[in-house]
């Protein structure tokens, strides 16, 4: 599993803000925008809506266990933002979302999950 680059400055995305493509979830958005670099780049915008500080980090964690977990084409800036719901959604969910949303803007494909023996022997409801 390859670490993606983050985006570090107010520049980046405001730019991914301004030019960018969205797609639109229920508990996240996705903005992607091409940036010609041979690396794709991931920053996420976890605002105060959606709880505090323990809430916001987990909502962060989960987002990049997700994204981490597929083959991203090389090349985009991508900001996941979380609405306010995300708290609450199972990770199952946020992950069919998430991987669905990340389709559609055509960064990921249909089948590019890493596969994870672990994902199969305990359900999430144990977790």
């Amino acid at each position: 599993m390859r670490r993606l680059r983050s985006l570090a400055t107010g520049e980046q995305f405001a730019a991914v803000f301004r030019r960018g493509r969205a797609y639109f979830g229920s508990v996240v958005v996705v903005r992607v925008l091409p940036n010609g670099l041979d690396q794709s780049q991931l920053g996420l915008v976890v605002g105060k809506k959606v709880g505090g500080a323990v809430d916001r980090n987990r909502a962060k964690r989960r987002i990049r266990q997700i994204v981490y977990g597929r083959a991203l084409t090389p090349g985009w800036d991508v900001v996941v933002i979380a609405r306010s719901g995300i708290h609450s959604a199972k990770f199952r969910d946020l992950e069919h979302e998430l991987g669905h949303l990340l389709e559609r803007a055509r960064i990921v494909g249909a089948n590019c999950v890493v596969d994870n023996p672990a994902d199969s022997v305990i359900p999430e409801d144990r977790v």
